[in-house]
């Protein structure tokens, strides 16, 4: 028996022993199913508050009004409006792969192009930035390992595979067993240090899970930015046109 046979054989036997039936990458591959795959909506509208917390307290208060859709095996493509305060009303980020997303802004009247050396910028402020609100899958981008298991939850560490264009090299992401969708995620930066944490909430529509609200904490600035989601509307067929630039550049209320 070579080498790499014999470490394949010691870890499905502590697998066995710690009563451990999924690998990290099949975990992860049912993440991603109900994020986005075959468990996921067809479409999704809703609008989103997002609250921005500085270190000190102060709070910044915006709503926006998204829609996605749900491209199985491809990238979906996602559409944020925002509708207020006056001051970023009709701003516009629409998103339909790592390698393409754009940013609109009312005040210039154009579209941007956001560069991929740019997309780990924060976006409008907030806590997250373009890329953590980019539609790729998980898998695409990194391997899953099994940490630990309990009653209620997986703990996977994923690391970000060689070729993949990602400023997040280890993630810690705590799955919940009911929805198989991520609870809370540890990021690391390219240096290995904590760079952010997040917390997720889900709840069930019918027969899918959907986050209703989400939690980005800026380990190194101490802020925090909380994405709340309401008047959530599934499977309604949504226009491909909606996933534009021209509609991009429209009003929404």
């Amino acid at each position: 028996m070579n080498k790499k046979a014999i470490i394949f054989s010691i870890f499905f036997l502590v697998s066995a022993l710690l009563g451990w039936s999924l690998t990290g990458n099949e975990i992860l591959k049912k993440v991603d199913a109900r994020a986005a795959g075959s468990e996921a909506p067809k479409d999704i509208q809703m609008i989103m508050t997002m609250k921005i917390v500085s270190p000190s307290g102060n709070e910044k208060v915006r709503e926006l009004k998204t829609w996605t859709k749900n491209n199985r095996n491809e990238d979906d493509w996602r559409l944020m409006k925002f509708m207020s305060p006056p001051d970023v009303r009709d701003v516009g980020f629409l998103t339909l792969s790592d390698e393409q997303m754009y940013l609109y802004l009312p005040e210039f009247h154009r579209i941007r192009r956001i560069a991929s050396h740019n997309k780990s910028d924060s976006f409008m402020g907030s806590d997250f930035s373009y890329e953590d609100l980019g539609v790729s899958s998980f898998q695409k981008h990194y391997d899953a390992e099994l940490i630990k298991e309990e009653d209620d939850f997986w703990l996977l560490k994923l690391t970000k595979k060689p070729d993949a264009d990602k400023p997040y090299e280890l993630i810690e992401m705590w799955v919940s067993k009911e929805s198989n969708l991520p609870v809370r995620m540890k990021i690391y930066d390219s240096s290995g240090a904590l760079s952010k944490e997040t917390l997720q909430e889900s709840r069930p529509f019918g027969t899918y899970w959907i986050p209703v609200k989400i939690t980005m904490k800026n380990i190194k600035e101490g802020s925090r930015t909380e994405l709340t989601m309401d008047e959530i509307k599934t499977d309604q067929g949504l226009d491909p046109e909606i996933f534009t630039p021209r509609f991009l550049k429209r009003s929404v209320r």
